[in-house]
């Protein structure tokens, strides 16, 4: 697939993304909040910035990947359930082991709805690929300081400390 061909994808995805939102019943509110974030993560994905705020860290110096939102679906994930409301959200996750891309994804469920909402989807159809949601399991969200979605959050100057004690949400030191 040709860079021109990428882009055309990965703006299709996107406008997934926002429709989608049509089908959760959410507020007028809470629905233009949320394209917001989808929209801001979106064009940071393909930031080289961003991708090395996010990725390049003491213990990890890779981060080209061979599509915008690859690499991003679990601090996306963690971020845009935090600034748009926890408690509407579902932290999901598919081990590595149990699929045949046989590595970790994360994505959202939508808890009113159980509409899964995958902000990085599109790094696996992108290549043709099904995500088998049917066998991803909610998890509690738990971060530390090092976490890299404080580092996405920074590179997007969002006040995510700010808003993590806006939901009670505890971190460890």
């Amino acid at each position: 697939m040709n860079c021109e061909d990428k882009d055309i994808f990965y703006q299709h995805a996107t406008n997934d993304l926002l429709n989608k939102l049509n089908m959760m019943n959410l507020s007028k509110d809470d629905k233009k909040r949320a394209g917001y974030f989808i929209r801001l993560f979106r064009d940071a994905f393909k930031r080289d910035s961003v991708k090395k705020d996010v990725f390049v860290t003491p213990r990890n110096v890779f981060w080209r990947f061979d599509y915008d939102s690859a690499g991003f679906c679990y601090v996306s994930s963690v971020v845009f359930s935090v600034v748009t409301g926890v408690q509407n959200w579902n932290l999901m996750y598919i081990d590595s082991d149990k699929w045949s891309v046989q590595i970790p994804h994360y994505y959202l469920q939508h808890v009113k709805s159980r509409i899964i909402f995958d902000l990085t989807y599109d790094q696996f159809s992108v290549k043709g690929l099904n995500i088998p949601y049917e066998i991803g399991e909610h998890i509690q969200l738990s971060l530390d300081k090092d976490d890299a979605s404080f580092r996405f959050a920074k590179a997007l100057n969002i006040n995510f400390e700010n808003m993590l004690k806006k939901s009670d949400i505890k971190v460890r030191a």
